[in-house]
């Protein structure tokens, strides 16, 4: 057991360069100007440096108070982020004369554990040490990044030598003099795009969940029967060469859309506002929907004005399956030859209807000009009680459906004007 826990976690270890950032007296900061603005100066700074180290193909790892820790598969990227992180700064104190937070910045390249939500590791702590001799404004990098970038280009210069605590080898640290460099942050628009944090993933989780959800029922309840009664439509789903077809595989089709925006969430670090607020507008939609179904069924009609009366009928019957690899027949006979299987919630067109030697079948629609034969119950037999195979019927959109399906929009307006962004 323990062999094998090394095992695997010694394949997780890869070089990586970890960056650091530090706000400089951040104490002082907290307590002249409150814990309020001071959490306000703190979450700008992180809107700052986020879309910077996305923009340079780094991931945030964390926060860690007032720090924040990022990882780059190479140093010259994680370079030219923290140049643009304190170019960025630089340009908002001027802008901004309430803004006068300053950072230091450290970095190293080395062997790490890189773990799903974290990395552990000597690298880690090198850089960690490293942050914390910079002054002001600086940017410090190790001997070992530096081997992997122009010295000159990025104007490096060795400022001093220090052992790290815990090593007994003395390490090169040099320092970048960033303010000679043309800008590194042209072209990042830092309010088009929102960290992906705990909380945020946490929140469109649960966002998508309720939107899905709501997708799911909207289709097996109401779109399966609008599709299938178009009788054109209805038929693509038995031709293997179309792409569009009417059921199963559009639940498929959600499923699978859904599993990839659930993976999207996990691993993107970034999201645009915009989207943002589309799915919390979806959410929204969701539970005024859910909640407006329930209580419109529920109250009397004097109340919702004939909510219970139909405003769309099919034009044509359905044969719901019940039963999984339910088997449809040539002929209306337990002896006709086997031409399909049918699956739960299965959707067929009724054609006719056919009693025989006690046995009700139904004649259902299953290719163009191809029908086929499916009974509604299978006969008890001894020690087997009766099975309902199939059932048929029409399909209803009520006012209660409508009405649901509009007052909808008002939760969709509400997720959407409501977004606000939090507090990195």
């Amino acid at each position: 057991m323990s062999y094998s826990i090394t095992r695997l976690i010694s394949k997780s270890r890869k070089p990586i360069t970890i960056l650091f950032t530090d706000i400089v007296d951040s104490t002082r900061l907290w307590d002249v100007r409150g814990d309020v603005k001071g959490r306000l100066l703190v979450d700008q700074h992180n809107r700052l440096v986020f879309p910077i180290v996305k923009k340079f193909h780094g991931d945030v790892v964390k926060t860690i108070g007032d720090s924040v820790m990022a990882t780059f598969l190479s140093p010259e990227h994680a370079l030219r982020a923290a140049i643009g992180i304190q170019q960025a700064l630089a340009n908002y104190r001027n802008k901004n004369k309430h803004f006068n937070l300053e950072i230091r910045i450290g970095m190293h390249t080395g062997m790490a554990l890189i773990e799903r939500s974290d990395v552990f590791g000597d690298a880690v702590n090198v850089a960690a040490r490293i942050e914390g001799c910079a002054k002001a404004n600086e940017i410090l990098i190790s001997g070992r990044s530096e081997k992997n970038i122009n010295r000159n280009k990025y104007y490096l210069s060795k400022t001093m030598s220090f052992i790290p605590k815990g090593k007994t080898t003395e390490m090169a640290v040099f320092k970048c003099d960033w303010e000679k460099l043309p800008s590194q942050i042209e072209g990042i628009n830092f309010n088009a795009l929102l960290p992906m944090m705990g909380r945020q993933r946490h929140s469109m989780f649960i966002y998508v969940s309720g939107i899905l959800a709501m997708l799911y029922f909207v289709l097996h309840n109401y779109l399966r029967y609008i599709f299938a009664d178009q009788e054109n439509v209805y038929l693509l789903s038995f031709s293997p060469e179309q792409i569009l077809t009417v059921h199963p595989i559009m639940t498929g089709l959600l499923l699978t859309i859904g599993l990839a925006i659930f993976a999207l969430i996990k691993y993107l670090s970034v999201m645009p506002v915009f989207l943002f607020r589309l799915i919390k507008g979806g959410f929204g939609y969701s539970v005024v929907f859910a909640l407006s179904l329930v209580v419109l069924a529920n109250l009397p009609d004097v109340y919702t004005y004939n909510s219970k009366l139909i405003y769309l009928e099919s034009k044509h019957l359905f044969v719901e399956v019940l039963q999984d690899e339910a088997l449809i027949r040539e002929n209306p006979s337990l002896s006709s030859k086997i031409i399909k299987t049918a699956n739960t919630r299965d959707l067929f067109l009724l054609a006719d209807v056919r009693e025989k030697r006690e046995m009700v079948w139904n004649k259902v629609l299953i290719g163009a000009d191809e029908y086929g034969w499916i009974a509604r119950e299978i006969p008890p037999s001894f020690g087997v009680a009766e099975t309902r195979l199939t059932i048929t019927n029409k399909f209803y959109l009520k006012y209660s459906d409508l009405y649901a399906l509009s007052i909808g929009l008002l939760g969709f307006l509400w997720g959407f004007l409501s977004f606000s962004i939090r507090p990195l």
